[in-house]
């Protein structure tokens, strides 16, 4: 039983607040700001305690969504409801930032009265709330650079692709009644792969520890409710045991399906079959560990000398790009911790698109690159100033944490070979899009 639902930016900004029973804190918004200023930066628990009441939170896409009660409940439970919660928002919404829900603060109002009622939940099905539902989404126009185009080429489907912009998908449900269309929408599948890196690097180079965690991401915006055949590849080899014949390139220690889905057709043609509903679900979780299949997007190494004279540290960072040359990162930023006593930091860097910056209260140097192409290296120059230069000042630096995003590449090499649709009730031939993301979830590098 629920006192109380909200939405805060990472600011700590109340963006939608619902108070069901009229018995929680006024002020919840605020002590949980305060309990996460308090953390200094540190991963706030999941369930925290507050004068008396039980704060339970996830974060998505630098939103806090929380809720509080003051019963004894499960707290797997609340903190599912939560996840279900952000996923409808973003259903109906199409992308959760600050500014889609202060666009769209009545149509989530009208969503947080008909999914929890006086604390107990109703429905948390998308498709269920439709009816229900009388506010028109409003769409963020993205104004981003055409940097992350995605697609596939010709032939996969049987008739030519089109190429996607990555920012398609990120578009409400529509909210015609189920099995309509709004006149001039389109019949379109996306199937996103999304794979998170976790990797430790020593400073010789060598992989102290390597980690892949995917899932593949469907939203639907057809009429219906038809049929989905999703061909994986052919090669796929599921199991840390199983033994990976000639020719296999794909292997995965484990995998996890939806209950929607029909494995009938896996174990012989690794074929999915699934019966989409409306907004955005995960039919596939997946990870791969110990030795990856493909080398590591990016190496670091560090140059540290020191200046005894100047009291200062000169740092020379070199990164390579171990990509094909086909592919590139972008957005990829290179945080750097620096010792205690620096008192500046002074730049040196090389080519177009790329920027230092040092965060003195945080004690840390963000190298960000817009794009950098595969089989490429770029430097980076540091002077650092301290206050006090020790034998041990050098210690303090590092290790370094990458973040980045790389289109069109996945680590595992797993591959989305078609996508067929059945309907017999209604005769359309939908556009479809595969999108392939690999993302840094924690990539770091010592550099001593």
């Amino acid at each position: 039983m629920l006192a109380q639902l909200f939405i805060l930016s990472s600011r700590g900004d109340v963006l939608i607040f619902k108070d069901y029973r009229g018995d929680g804190p006024k002020d919840a918004g605020e002590l949980f700001v305060e309990k996460l200023k308090s953390s200094k930066g540190q991963d706030l628990p999941p369930v925290i305690e507050a004068n008396g009441i039980y704060m339970l939170h996830i974060k998505c896409d630098n939103l806090f969504f929380v809720c509080t009660t003051k019963s004894d409940v499960s707290p797997f439970t609340h903190l599912e409801l939560l996840a279900r919660f952000s996923n409808i928002v973003k259903d109906y919404c199409g992308i959760l930032t600050e500014e889609s829900i202060q666009l769209n603060f009545a149509l989530i109002n009208e969503l947080v009265d008909e999914i929890i009622d006086y604390g107990y939940v109703q429905t948390t099905s998308t498709k269920a709330l439709k009816p229900y539902v009388q506010g028109d989404p409003t769409q963020v126009r993205s104004d981003r650079p055409m940097l992350g185009i995605l697609g596939l080429g010709p032939g996969l489907f049987g008739s030519d692709m089109d190429v996607a912009p990555g920012a398609a998908a990120e578009k409400p449900i529509p909210m015609a009644p189920s099995g309509q269309l709004f006149r001039g929408a389109k019949n379109e599948i996306y199937l996103d792969v999304i794979e998170k890196l976790t990797v430790l690097i020593s400073a010789n180079g060598s992989v102290i520890r390597g980690e892949v965690n995917g899932c593949i991401n469907l939203k639907s915006f057809v009429i219906g409710n038809p049929e989905l055949q999703i061909g994986l590849s052919d090669d796929l080899v599921i199991g840390k045991t199983s033994q990976v014949g000639y020719g296999s390139s794909v292997r995965l220690d484990h995998a996890n399906f939806h209950p929607s889905v029909n494995l009938t057709e896996f174990d012989q043609k690794r074929t999915v079959i699934i019966h989409p509903s409306e907004g955005q679900v995960t039919f596939m979780k997946y990870g791969v560990s110990g030795e990856l299949p493909s080398a590591l997007p990016f190496q670091l190494s560090a140059t540290i000398e020191e200046v005894s004279d100047k009291q200062a540290l000169d740092i020379q960072f070199h990164l390579r790009c171990d990509l094909p040359k086909s592919r590139s990162a972008v957005n990829v930023a290179v945080s750097i911790p620096v010792p205690k006593a620096t008192t500046d930091v002074i730049p040196s860097i090389q080519g177009s698109g790329q920027s230092i910056e040092y965060k003195a209260s945080d004690r840390q140097t963000i190298w960000a690159i817009k794009k950098i192409a595969g089989v490429t290296d770029t430097t980076a120059r540091l002077r650092l100033t301290l206050s006090n230069l020790t034998t041990s000042s050098r210690l303090e630096v590092g290790p370094a944490n990458l973040d980045f995003e790389i289109k069109d590449f996945v680590c595992s090499h797993l591959q989305i070979k078609y996508l067929k649709v059945f309907d017999r009730h209604n005769s359309y031939v939908p556009y479809r899009w595969v999108r392939y993301v690999s993302l840094s979830d924690s990539y770091v590098v010592r550099l001593r």
